[in-house]
């Protein structure tokens, strides 16, 4: 099982499409957890509204790959399409930052928003299968640290 955090974003009808996207990475990953929403300034001058962000943890047994298109057929479902960057407008924005301990997009894990909502999400509790319920669990942490 290896845990995995998502960024996601939306400047356009931003609440609406958020709420759609957390309602089908619910079905994906049935033990995720979602920060907060915080608003955000664009960093790019294409983009001329506000951006609503929010952070998810997760574990999956799907390998970053899988995770990705996943996460990309989730945004084509909420409405994404290829020439919304070129209208300066975000319908949805789905990026895995995080895979089992390894930052694998740098630029965005530093992102202020990111950094602020990220210690607001709480220790996801994974219960190994075939075990008791929560007196054998063990949280994300734990497992980052036992693969270092």
């Amino acid at each position: 099982m290896s845990a995995i955090l998502l960024s996601i974003g939306s400047n356009t009808f931003a609440k609406t499409n958020i709420d759609k996207a957390k309602r089908m990475l619910l079905f994906l990953f049935p033990d995720i957890v979602f920060s907060e929403p915080i608003l955000t300034e664009p960093e790019d001058d294409k983009y001329a509204y506000l951006f609503r962000n929010v952070l998810a943890k997760a574990n999956t047994e799907m390998s970053p790959e899988e995770v990705i298109d996943k996460i990309k057929q989730t945004e084509r479902a909420v409405g994404r399409t290829p020439r919304d960057k070129y209208l300066g407008r975000m319908i949805i924005d789905i990026d895995l930052i995080q895979y089992d301990g390894r930052i694998l997009r740098p630029q965005d894990y530093e992102r202020d928003y990111v950094q602020q909502l990220l210690p607001t999400l709480s220790d996801l509790e994974v219960t190994i299968p075939g075990m008791p319920d929560t007196a054998d669990t063990i949280t994300d942490t734990e497992i980052t640290e036992e693969e270092d």
